[in-house]
């Protein structure tokens, strides 16, 4: 049975989207999954199901739809999605010097042709920030090295630029994903 990392789109945001992690857990184990864990209160599970990714995608967001009673966001990625998503991280260096001002916006899809063009705009109309980025397929790497409350890059921003539904998480997060993930 595959090991599946669950990530929620904007969820426990202000007064937006509330779902408490315990009820995210029952859903989830109401669904069949077995040895569920959640981590933090930004909608993020670990667990192991049968099936494609696609279908527990599905399954999760008709399941949060039905809780929750508005559409919510699911990105189902597994333990190689996020070792590549780690090896293949531009900002390493900055990571392991503070982890919480490099970000990965997972990407529903591929980030298509023109989406780096959008986000050097988006760059360019804030000159006094230091906001970097790069576009690996289905994710985007942020080095926010001025911290993330003032980037500009927020996820609908990112949706907009990119035209894929995604959402963000800060590099210690996606290790401690990474951690848990790994059986």
């Amino acid at each position: 049975m595959p090991t599946y990392i669950a990530l929620l789109r904007a969820v426990n945001l202000g007064g937006y989207g509330k779902i408490a992690m315990a009820d995210f857990r029952k859903l989830l184990e109401g669904l069949g999954y077995k040895n569920v864990q959640t981590y933090i209160q930004s909608g993020n599970a670990v667990f192991d199901a049968s099936g494609s990714a696609a279908k527990v995608g599905a399954t999760i967001a008709a399941g949060l739809e039905k809780l929750m009673g508005a559409p919510v966001g699911v990105m189902i990625r597994t333990h190689d999605d996020l070792s590549r998503i780690i090896e293949g991280n531009p900002f390493a260096a900055e990571a392991a010097a503070d982890g919480a001002r490099v970000h990965v916006a997972f990407l529903s899809d591929p980030a298509p042709a023109g989406a780096e063009a959008a986000l050097h705009r988006i760059v360019e109309q804030y000159p006094a920030r230091r906001d970097r980025f790069q576009i690996a397929g289905d994710a985007v790497y942020l080095h926010l090295p001025d911290g993330a409350a003032e980037t500009k890059f927020s996820g609908k921003t990112l949706d907009k630029a990119t035209g894929v539904p995604g959402t963000g998480r800060n590099w210690n997060t996606v290790l401690k994903l990474h951690a848990m993930s790994k059986r």
